[in-house]
Order: C-alpha cells, then structure tokens, then sequence
C-alpha cells in the first residue's frame, strides 16, 4: 500500500488534520494534482485532499452530527477516492464525485448502525417510556430540535439520506437524484415516506406541527 494510503487508513496514528504535514506543493492546480496522483504521487493526493478536506467534512458532519464519525467517514472517502482516481474524468468532476460518494459512505455507516436503530426505536416506543416521556405544553427547543433528530436517526438509511440531504444540505429533487444514483420519482417517494414517519414518530408531541415547520416537512408534492 503506498504512502497516500497508508496516511489515511492509519487513523489513530495520523488523524485526517495531520495530512497538511505531508503536502510539498500546495500552489499546484487540482488538475495537475489529479494527473499526478493518478501516476502513484502520494504527495499529490495528499494535496488534494488538503484542498478537499474542510468542505467534504463539514458536509458529512451536517448528515451524522457527530464530529469523531465525521472524522471516520470523511478518511473512508478519501481511501475511496485513491482507489478510484482512474473514474474521474477531470478535476472539474472532483466536487460533484466526492459530494456523492460522500453521500453514499455516509449511508453505509447508517446501515452499519440500523440494528442498533431499531433496538433504540423499540425502546422509545414502549409504553412505559411515553408514560415517562411527557413534552410539556411549550417544548424548549433544545428538545424540539433532539426529538427530530431523535425521529430522522430511527428512519432506515435509505429514507434518512434523502431527508438529511433535502433538509440540511438544501439539495433539488434533480440534484437528490444524482447523488444518490436514482430517479426524480424514486427521491420524491422516498421523501414523503421518510415525512410521514417523522411526523408519525412526533405525533404525540404537543410541538408536532411547530416541529414540522421549523424543519421544513411540507407534502411530497411540493415545489422541486
């Protein structure tokens, strides 16, 4: 395994913020770097991914909220990226290539975590746990904000994605579609699938209808 690799599978030793130490050349254009990487040049890569780095974690960090598996995710999608820099057309490409295999690591780790899921949602669903768990008549919105997260993080990967990306990233229908590698229609569906069970987990919530329009949870038809 080359050096370039070797940075970004060793993540306890050298985590992702350690990669800058390795860059010799950061004034080189990202399609030199590209064309150089696709040739072995570890140095190179790691310059791409210095230069890709902040925008690709943050996006991941905005789906999982979770700065140590933002971490963990982002490294899997640059050791992504060195085993496929031969599928990249151009540096143009680059952005758009890392957003959707991003999009698609970050789903991977949420099926990954979907046994735990469901045993979190059974738990939550008890009666004796909504006999314990009563909101109050004026929610705070600290806990407004934990019981939509707490009902987005209990959808199954495929519906968490297309809400987390539509809700948090602002993506278009067209755009959804891209990145998740399927049709207008599929990501209109799925979204209102993944409203109703939002809304289906909030219902017992006093806040319920504050909580559906803080968070943008209008019918599947709505403008695209």
């Amino acid at each position: 395994m080359t050096a370039a690799v070797g940075v970004l599978t060793a993540g306890q030793a050298k985590p992702l913020a350690a990669l800058a130490d390795a860059v010799t050349d950061s004034r080189a254009t990202p399609a030199a770097l590209l064309e150089a990487a696709r040739g072995g040049d570890a140095d190179a890569f790691a310059a791409m991914v210095r230069q890709c780095q902040a925008p690709t974690y943050h996006f991941v960090l905005r789906m999982v909220r979770r700065p140590a598996v933002a971490e963990d995710v982002t490294q899997e999608v640059f050791v992504r990226l060195w085993h496929n820099l031969g599928r990249i057309d151009g540096a143009e490409q680059l952005p758009h290539w890392l957003r959707r295999v991003a999009a698609n690591a970050v789903i991977d780790y949420w099926r990954k975590q979907e046994a735990r899921e469901r045993r979190m949602r059974v738990l939550r669903e008890h009666p004796i746990a909504r006999r314990v768990v009563r909101p109050s008549s004026r929610m705070e919105s600290r806990e407004a904000i934990d019981a939509v997260h707490a009902a987005m993080e209990s959808l199954p990967a495929k519906l968490r994605s297309v809400l987390a990306l539509r809700t948090v990233e602002g993506l278009r229908y067209d755009e959804l579609a891209e990145v998740l590698g399927v049709s207008v229609n599929t990501v209109r569906s799925r979204l209102f699938r993944a409203r109703q069970e939002v809304l289906a987990a909030l219902r017992h919530s006093q806040a319920a209808e504050h909580l559906a329009e803080m968070y943008a949870l209008p019918n599947a038809d709505e403008e695209s």
